[in-house]
């Protein structure tokens, strides 16, 4: 789909009348187009957060499968699911 997109920007036609010239569902299209812009906009490297030392410790697991441990620190704790 990142071709698609890419030969969409070399076209120098608007979204519309792209699809419209290749018969493509123009919902899709925009849906695909957010799609590699949001992966694009992902930064390549881990996001750094300050955390005090707690006391308790918590698991969260996410639903992709990744079990992270935090000591109770609840405002970690709000950081880490809003990654999500």
């Amino acid at each position: 789909m990142s071709a698609m997109i890419e030969d969409w920007q070399s076209s120098g036609k608007s979204k519309k009348q792209y699809c419209l010239g290749k018969g493509i569902n123009a919902a899709k299209f925009y849906y695909w187009y957010s799609k590699v812009n949001d992966i694009e906009d992902i930064p390549g490297e881990f996001i750094p957060i300050d955390r005090p030392s707690g006391s308790r410790e918590i698991e969260i697991f996410y639903p992709n499968g990744v079990k992270l441990k935090v000591n109770g620190d609840l405002l970690l704790l709000s950081q880490l699911i809003g990654l999500y």
